[in-house]
């Protein structure tokens, strides 16, 4: 009996030593924290200081140590545009000769005109001041009739806060399919926060379909970009970011996202979350030890304030395993015959923004385009369309999907302002990706893009500007590049109709899908 209790004793000492050990290298590890952010290789090898890059505080100028991605393998790293860019010079001159005489100025007057501010369009309709007390409320205050923003200075601002501003709480977004988070910062704005899952280099499985891809939260960062450098600017302000995930995660994080933490056998700091795909164990989210990037996206303004409407994009794919070929996939008609005689299409911006949408969503490689949302609260003026939902972009370098293409193609009409941005582009010696790459240069999580995607984007563009010159070649340069359009054969109705229409017909189609 005695020997059994010094057994006992002798083993309840060693568990409790054990014990106050875990403890204590516990408590180290969430004390550490990174004098200076960790640096990617690709930044390593650049090996020089960004110009007229913002100023960030140190340790949030740099990437988390990755496993190295294949891409660093390859030679010339160092410069990104060592490639030969697919420019034909045929479709370039007859591109220049069958527009040679258009007045693009004129034209590009007629493609919005009226343009204002929400805050300009509350005070003049409703007497209502709106607060410009900090970058947040300048941005919302600022929301245009034509684009989101238009001020540059203010945006990058903004994009500074996003990047700095201490984390006061963090929640698991509702709704998501994968890993987001809301930050609510000191101030009380809040932004949703993408964490990053794999390096830059990482490649879509082409067994997955694009509705069960990973999101890639630097897809939403270069894709802003994309669209600000296109001069869209109708894309959401999103900037990189790097965390520790002990006092900016871990911390401030509600109870069921702390309940989640863990270390793993490599002793970093991982989280699950709550989702509905990729929150496992399996696929962990793991900083090193406990420092992550991630993409910091600013939310739109409550939409009890300013509405917003959910438009179900009529190029919608099937999201189906058995049935993966839609009709507007199967038919090059399928634009005249349903989409133009549709009174939400048939007048106005509308058809002309959703061609800006896919080509923006061609360029970047992004499938996943079923919704689209617009602006509601400029009520006697016609809403656009916001550029959301990029995180599946970019997953593949060495395919085109030109299905993303078609309603160009189908449609063959595109604003006069973005055919002359791609033109520009296209035969300027300062190229889109070249355009583009200066722009991702100012951003703290610096390089972006794994440099392949570059000459995927400019073989994307010179089939865009082919498909182009075969609509002006088809129909005329006046039917193609047209500021709005219109279809004749239907009767223009008024913007609450439009809205009514489209809702009873949304409705319809989604009983269909059911």
């Amino acid at each position: 009996m005695r020997c059994n209790i010094k057994r006992l004793f002798t083993l309840a000492i060693g568990v409790f030593a054990a014990t106050l050990v875990i403890i204590s290298f516990s408590n180290n590890t969430y004390e550490r924290e990174w004098k200076q952010g960790p640096q990617s290789n690709e930044a390593r090898i650049m090996g020089h200081a960004i110009p007229d890059a913002p100023e960030f505080p140190v340790g949030q100028n740099s990437l988390p140590h990755q496993p190295p991605p294949p891409s660093l393998g390859e030679k010339n790293l160092s410069d990104p545009f060592n490639f030969i860019y697919p420019s034909n010079k045929i479709t370039l001159r007859k591109l220049f000769d069958l527009t040679k005489d258009v007045d693009f100025d004129l034209l590009k007057k007629n493609e919005c005109r009226s343009n204002t501010t929400l805050s300009k369009y509350w005070e003049n309709s409703q007497q209502r001041y709106v607060p410009e007390d900090d970058n947040w409320e300048r941005f919302y205050s600022n929301i245009g009739s034509c684009s989101v923003y238009s001020d540059d200075q203010m945006i990058d601002n903004l994009l500074h806060d996003l990047n700095t501003s201490p984390i006061k709480h963090v929640h698991i977004m509702d709704g998501g399919t994968q890993v987001k988070f809301v930050f609510t910062f000191k101030n009380d704005k809040q932004a949703v926060f993408k964490p990053m899952r794999f390096g830059r280099d990482y490649e879509s499985d082409p067994n997955h379909f694009y509705f069960s891809d990973f999101e890639r939260h630097h897809a939403e960062i270069a894709t802003f970009h994309l669209d600000r450098v296109l001069g869209f600017r109708r894309a959401i302000p999103t900037v990189g970011r790097v965390l520790n995930m002990t006092t900016e995660l871990f911390e401030k994080a509600e109870k069921k996202l702390k309940k989640t933490f863990f270390f793993s056998p490599a002793k970093n700091f991982c989280f699950v979350s709550r989702c509905d795909y990729y929150c496992d164990t399996t696929h962990a989210i793991c900083g090193l030890p406990d420092m992550k990037e991630g993409s910091v996206q600013v939310f739109l303004p409550d939409e009890s304030a300013v509405p917003r409407k959910h438009n179900r994009s009529p190029y919608r794919r099937t999201y189906s395993k058995k049935n993966q070929v839609a009709e507007w996939q199967s038919s090059m008609n399928y634009c005249t015959e349903k989409v133009k005689t549709k009174k939400q299409y048939a007048h106005g911006r509308r058809l002309l923004d959703l061609v800006d949408i896919h080509i923006l969503d061609y360029l970047i490689g992004n499938q996943d385009r079923h919704h689209f949302e617009s602006f509601n609260v400029f009520t006697d003026l016609p809403s656009y369309a916001i550029h959301l939902d990029h995180g599946r972009a970019f997953g593949r370098s060495d395919i085109d999907d030109d299905d993303i293409i078609l309603p160009l193609r189908q449609c063959c009409i595109i604003r006069p302002s973005t055919f002359q941005t791609l033109l520009n582009f296209y035969g300027s010696p300062k190229s889109l990706t070249k355009a583009l790459h200066e722009s991702l240069s100012k951003d703290p999580a610096h390089p972006i893009l794994a440099y392949k995607h570059y000459p995927a984007m400019e073989r994307r563009l010179a089939k865009v500007m082919h498909y182009l010159l075969e609509c002006i070649e088809q129909r005329g340069v006046s039917e193609v590049l047209i500021p709005e359009y219109n279809n004749p054969d239907v009767p223009n109705v008024g913007q609450n109709d439009d809205e009514q229409s489209e809702e009873h017909q949304d409705k319809k189609d989604e009983k269909k899908t059911v």
